[in-house]
């Protein structure tokens, strides 16, 4: 009866338990065939570049963990990943990928999800991940999603990366209609007032954790296996 016991409970706490799914969203594939971009990731870039995804590349609200950029298409033999500082910020804004203003003040508020020096062995075909310091919730029932970067400090001496990229368009920079740029290369020059490429961007993946409830239907079939399991075990320890 004892063993019974421990084994309802057992079945209880998993029909009660929230499920929390995982995975990533990678905004941008296929990426352009032979091109990528150095900015900010990938050369002495300092200053200030901001990127923004239209909101119906997300499906529903999800906690950002980290960020990825991909290495696949250009490969000009580094070694290494620049060192630096590297400060990262998220946010949610009304701008779209077709509305970036070129002061890139104007553009939205984010909040520090990272900042440090991204240093690392490097060779073609490596994805760069950046490990977000403090998860961010996004909901893109609220608006677009905005990165902000500042880069400090950046050498190259491992040799260029050139990141995957989507848009490219044969040099135009417009080839999407889901995302876009503003940079600002300089350092403390950039002025915060950069280039725009409405419809460009680097690739980017959004590994997450979403604690979505299921549909009822679903959360009814599984209370039901578990209740089913209850009765099974229930006549094995009273046999």
């Amino acid at each position: 009866m004892k063993n019974f016991s421990v084994a309802l409970v057992a079945c209880v706490a998993l029909l009660l338990s929230v499920p929390v799914f995982a995975g990533v969203v990678v905004v941008g594939n296929p990426p352009d065939p032979g091109q990528g971009n150095s900015y900010p990731f990938g050369s002495a870039y300092d200053g200030e570049y901001q990127q923004i995804y239209n909101s119906g590349q997300f499906s529903g609200s999800i906690t950002i963990t980290n960020l990825e950029f991909y290495n696949t298409q250009v490969n000009f033999g580094a070694t290494a990943m620049n060192s630096g500082t590297w400060t990262i910020g998220l946010g949610t804004t009304s701008t779209d990928w077709n509305t970036l203003n070129s002061t890139m003040s104007l553009n939205g508020a984010t909040s520090t999800v990272f900042s440090g020096n991204l240093s690392q062995p490097w060779a073609f075909g490596d994805t760069l991940v950046i490990n977000l310091t403090t998860p961010f919730t996004y909901n893109p029932g609220s608006g677009n999603l905005l990165m902000d970067i500042l880069v400090s400090g950046a050498s190259d001496a491992g040799g260029l990366i050139f990141f995957d990229t989507n848009g490219y368009n044969n040099g135009g920079f417009n080839g999407n209609t889901f995302m876009g740029r503003v940079y600002c290369p300089g350092g403390v020059n950039c002025g915060g007032v950069g280039t725009v490429n409405n419809g460009y961007g680097l690739v980017t993946g959004f590994s997450y954790t979403s604690s979505t409830t299921p549909e009822p239907s679903s959360i009814a079939l599984f209370g039901s296996g578990i209740l089913g399991l209850a009765g099974v075990l229930r006549r094995k320890f009273m046999a």
